[in-house]
């Protein structure tokens, strides 16, 4: 399989690394799985002979043009340095490489991209209509500029007809392994075992939600209201009359930057508080659960369960494992 990684100034040394890992290692440990030859030729290509990474490290690079007259299998899109949505958009608006990536996507070509790199997926418009994901602190701005995409951010990894997203910077490793899986999943289950890549969580395990509403005042009040009211029942209306709006426009307002209904984050942040108490407290299950608003133990462990993607043995198993770190 041909894969070309797209690269830019301020690429993320990580993410391209990660991905050139994963590769490599495929390509080292593909007789182990009865390959003759490495599954995998890959190159680094930009419209420069060099960029410099996000940490300054200069990286050579082959020229993009090659990849218009000769199409790989898959090309793979940058995720940048720790920068502002705001960067992101002015490194991907009226980025050359836009056109290319549409022609890529009509002549069959694959695209995957993670974090920051969704963005390039996202201008050129090969993401309409589809289901993807992107770095979890970067859905709203994301779901603002591509409205026509589908985004679910608390997934690690989506793919939809020829097109992988992934999400924050680590799940650049579940997105190469996606790829390595297509060619041999015995050999994407070795590379993991080799770099010692566990089960993925959701992204929601890991997202922060104070960070996700603090750009909107109205969204930062909700935050506020649902955690000083937590042990109780919590009505939409009640919520919207208390902020001094209607329900419709609370409605609206959760819905463009996060994607979700007003009742579903309250659930959200529900769950935060609780999976940190998990995390970080000896207190019961039932206990906790009354804490956050819930009746019974059950309910937030089923909810824990479907919403985040790990059990609450799972999660006591953490803080018992980080108590024996210290």
């Amino acid at each position: 399989m041909r894969v070309v990684c797209f690269v830019v100034d301020g690429l993320a040394d990580s993410a391209h690394a990660l991905v050139r890992d994963v590769f490599a290692g495929a390509n080292l440990l593909a007789d182990r799985v009865d390959m003759a030859e490495p599954p995998f030729d890959v190159r680094t290509c930009a419209f420069t002979d060099h960029v410099r990474t996000a940490y300054g490290a200069d990286l050579p690079a082959e020229p993009w043009s090659a990849v218009a007259q000769d199409p790989p299998d898959v090309v793979i899109t940058p995720s940048l340095g720790l920068v502002t949505a705001g960067e992101v958009v002015d490194a991907v608006r009226d980025n050359p490489v836009l056109p290319t990536l549409r022609d890529l996507r009509a002549q069959g070509v694959s695209l995957a991209a993670a974090c920051s790199g969704t963005f390039f997926l996202g201008e050129a418009g090969v993401l309409d209509g589809l289901d993807a994901t992107t770095g979890w602190w970067l859905g709203p701005p994301f779901r603002a500029r591509y409205p026509r995409v589908r985004l679910d951010e608390a997934q690690a990894l989506v793919s939809a007809k020829g097109v992988t997203t992934a999400g924050a910077a680590l799940a650049h490793l579940d997105m190469a392994l996606s790829i390595v899986r297509r060619v041999s999943p015995a050999l994407a289950e070795l590379v993991a075992s080799y770099l010692a890549v566990g089960d993925r969580p959701k992204q929601s395990a890991v997202a922060i939600r104070s960070s996700l509403v603090a750009g909107d005042p109205l969204l930062t009040a909700f935050d506020r209201y649902v955690r000083d009211n937590m042990r109780k029942s919590i009505a939409v209306n009640d919520v919207a009359a208390a902020l001094g709006v209607s329900q419709r426009t609370l409605q609206r307002a959760t819905s463009a930057a996060l994607g979700v209904p007003p009742i579903r984050f309250v659930q959200q942040v529900r769950l935060d508080h609780a999976v940190h108490m998990l995390r970080t407290s000896e207190k019961g299950l039932g206990e906790i659960a009354e804490s956050v608003g819930y009746r019974d133990a059950a309910t937030l462990r089923s909810l824990i369960r479907r919403q985040r993607g790990v059990t609450v043995t799972e999660l006591r198993r953490q803080r018992r494992s980080a108590l024996a770190a210290t």
